[in-house]
């Protein structure tokens, strides 16, 4: 669990004294650590009032005994004891009874429970009262509680407010909180220097953060650095970081070895990564084994992953099962995702209802997918609006989208301006577009015979 601090142990040899518990606590925790759960419950049972009486409840719960977990803390809950009205409510929200977290965490919070401040932030927060989860977290820190002052931070940076974000990060770097400190990294480098987000990261990982140390991959990765890359990743993996596992991932494919991107993409699946899910199914679909494809984007749209969801869809329009395809690309285009968009345009289009079409595609390119907008460009000039259509491709360029630079060269070789499409099929060809490379030859061999 994690919640909870066993007392210093004593030395071994001195005799436990049948009135001293704090021996007793320590004796039990001695047992616990060697895997004698009896004889730890029989020392706790002894020390019983203070502090044993913490460690049994531990104990209990540890052994998956809830009610007696939950007997002891109401125990100590009569005697104001906040830790036990604190867990208490941590077992009501388990059970799913939030009216009784709250109450137990209130009782708690009246006490100074500083943890109970913050939960009780967080449930207002998720529920949309931002101003009782500022209340809440400033509570907490005004008794200098670190976590509480880095949620403040949040709440500045959600409301747009980078500069209190800042301050209050600032303060809760100062009392060695690592995630404040890799969000004032995150902060550096959103404004471009790379280097004091470099300090606070590095900061950040000496003091075990995994985001910070996986921030620092993406870093050296950016810069090319890619053996400094895997040695932040392997750092943030060994502590569990699931982006960190699937970057991973993608160093090992960029390098070949297949088997060695399964491993790490399996091994944050076992997180419930929904990314990494999604990997696999790639990694399956490219081994031409559609049904483990299938297979793993299920598993990863269970956990709303959008791409997984789309290439679902193009499974299934693969197979021509098209209402399937549609609804899979309709789940996804309500979580935001472009390609879906695009493509439940191009279903549209496909069925005639071009303003459905153009409704996807507009609602596509606005995040600014090439595709859609490339798609529209077309619309426009079948329509003969070239101006529209010249607008859209031009977008979709700007992207690097060789089809719209493609289609610029058409426009400007039907306009005459054997330059400019000369220009745009060249842009196209070096993207590996194959419609401007024979373009692009067709019109050398007519500029040839004409000289």
């Amino acid at each position: 669990m994690g919640l909870f601090k066993k007392q210093q142990q004593q030395s071994s040899d001195d005799a436990v004294a049948p009135d001293d518990p704090e021996a007793m606590t320590n004796l039990g925790v001695l047992a616990e650590e060697a895997g004698d759960m009896d004889a730890a419950r029989a020392w706790y049972e002894q020390a019983a009032h203070d502090p044993g009486v913490v460690l049994l409840e531990v104990l209990a719960y540890k052994l998956g005994d809830l009610a007696a977990a939950r007997a002891w803390w109401e125990q100590a809950a009569k005697l104001d004891d906040s830790q036990a009205m604190f867990l208490l409510g941590a077992l009501a929200q388990q059970a799913g009874d939030l009216d009784a977290a709250c109450a137990w965490w209130e009782q708690a919070a009246n006490l100074g429970n500083q943890d109970a401040m913050i939960n009780l932030g967080v449930l207002a927060n998720e529920a949309g009262d931002l101003d009782a989860a500022r209340a809440w977290y400033e509570q907490a820190a005004t008794l200098d509680h670190p976590k509480a002052i880095n949620r403040l931070g949040w709440l500045a940076y959600e409301a747009g407010d980078r500069d209190a974000a800042r301050t209050w990060w600032e303060q809760a770097a100062t009392l060695n909180h690592p995630e404040a400190m890799t969000n004032l990294g995150v902060l550096a480098e959103e404004a471009g220097d790379m280097d004091v987000a470099r300090a606070w990261y590095e900061q950040a990982a000496k003091l075990g953060n995994p985001k910070a140390m996986f921030n620092l991959g993406v870093l050296a990765e950016e810069a090319g650095d890619m053996d400094a890359a895997r040695a932040w990743y392997e750092q943030a993996a060994t502590l569990d970081d699931p982006e960190a596992m699937n970057n991973l991932g993608w160093l090992a494919h960029s390098a070949g070895d297949l088997e060695g991107a399964r491993a790490w993409w399996e091994q944050a699946a076992q997180f419930d990564d929904p990314q990494a899910m999604f990997n696999l199914g790639l990694l399956a679909k490219e081994g031409g084994d559609l049904d483990a494809a299938r297979a793993w984007y299920e598993q990863a749209a269970t956990l709303d992953q959008p791409q997984a969801m789309t290439n679902l869809g193009l499974l299934a329009e693969e197979v021509g099962e098209l209402d399937v395809a549609r609804a899979w690309y309709e789940q996804a285009a309500q979580l935001g995702n472009p390609k879906a968009m695009t493509n439940l345009g191009v279903l549209a289009e496909g069925a005639g209802d071009l303003d459905a079409a153009r409704a996807w595609y507009e609602l596509a390119a606005n995040p600014g997918n090439p595709m859609a907008m490339t798609n529209l460009g077309l619309l426009a000039e079948e329509a003969g609006d070239l101006d529209a259509a010249r607008s859209w491709y031009e977008q979709a360029t700007t992207l690097d989208h060789p089809e719209a630079m493609t289609n610029l060269g058409v426009l400007a070789e039907k306009a005459g301006d054997r330059d400019a499409a000369r220009a745009w099929y060249e842009q196209a060809a070096a993207l590996g577009n194959e419609n401007a490379a024979s373009a692009l030859a067709e019109l050398d061999a007519a500029s040839n015979e004409c000289g």
